[in-house]
């Protein structure tokens, strides 16, 4: 199945048969990060059944890789955790780190007896679990239970986003579908000056122009800015912070939503800078490579070394 557009969920069989997620692939090159997530609640005689994924797919400086993880949450009546399933193919991306019994491990030991509803303050950050994709599907999957009417708890909800760089800026495109209804997101960067970058590769510093189209409608223009990582980062955050907005006033949504890519777009825009200011083609890879350790677990900070370190 090539990732072209959100797939059908009625034509795919989530609960029984999760091949639908590894069987996914981008092969557009063009397009550097692509990145599908979703969840969906069902109803079976056994409890309540939870399915969550995400796959990552990158395609820069001579590193492809794919990071499919996927999780089952099977709950009681009141919304308490049974048991805690994450299918055997699953993998991040820090390579054999990432293998299926180190997240196995990190999942099962947090989450077995705990209420979904408190999952998000339990498995508050990623340092929780010691793996941001592992994170924000499970705290993607506790947001939109708790979005689901109390008397009803069944739905789906899907999002696929493509970050394509060009020789100004990038695009992001991003779709959301959440029971029933869709919602499309536009942002388009250009670098008014190049962005300035550290001994590290990291962006330290931007200048640019974002436009923004929501479901159609352009919402104006807005900088980004800053002379530090932490500033330009900062910028970005606002930004996405009001896309987020939009998107929850579409859906009709309330307090903190973390079913959705928005939060993880900063650190996916920073990655696609540092991307588009290197060149080389396997020490490009490495480079790359250390720029994900470190936004995912901190500047100068060890990547994890699997079950728990």
């Amino acid at each position: 199945m090539q990732l072209k557009e959100l797939p059908d969920l009625s034509r795919l069989d989530v609960q029984h048969d999760h091949s639908f997620l590894f069987d996914a692939h981008n092969g557009n090159r063009a397009q550097l990060i692509t990145r599908w997530r979703g969840t969906v609640v069902e109803r079976t005689p056994l409890g309540t059944v939870v399915t969550a994924w995400q796959k990552s797919i990158y395609h820069f400086g001579g590193l492809d890789r794919e990071v499919p993880i996927l999780v089952t949450l099977l709950l009681t009546h009141d919304g308490t955790i049974r048991s805690v399933a994450i299918d055997g193919r699953s993998r991040g991306s820090q390579g054999k780190r990432c293998a299926f019994p180190c997240l196995e491990k990190l999942a099962a030991s947090l989450l077995q007896g705990e209420n979904i509803a408190g999952l998000q303050n339990r498995a508050a950050s990623a340092g929780d679990v010691k793996c941001l994709h592992l994170y924000e599907i499970l705290a993607g999957a506790a947001s939109f239970y708790a979005a689901l009417p109390p008397e009803d708890r069944q739905g789906a909800e899907q999002e696929l986003l493509f970050i394509t760089p060009d020789r100004d800026g990038l695009t992001a495109e991003n779709v959301h579908e959440s029971c029933g209804r869709r919602d499309r997101m536009q942002i388009r960067l250009r670098h008014n000056t190049k962005p300035v970058m550290n001994a590290e590769n990291l962006c330290a510093g931007a200048n640019a122009s974002v436009a923004l189209n929501y479901n159609g409608v352009d919402l104006g223009t807005e900088q980004v800015q800053g002379d530090s990582f932490e500033l330009v980062y900062a910028s970005l955050n606002r930004l996405f912070s009001r896309c987020q907005l939009q998107e929850k006033q579409y859906f009709g949504l309330r307090g903190r939503v973390k079913h959705s890519n928005y939060p993880s777009l900063a650190g996916l825009f920073l990655l696609s800078f540092s991307h588009g200011a290197m060149r080389g083609g396997p020490g490009k890879a490495l480079r790359i490579e250390g720029i994900l350790h470190y936004l995912q677990t901190g500047y100068h900070k060890q990547p994890c070394k699997g079950f728990g370190g």
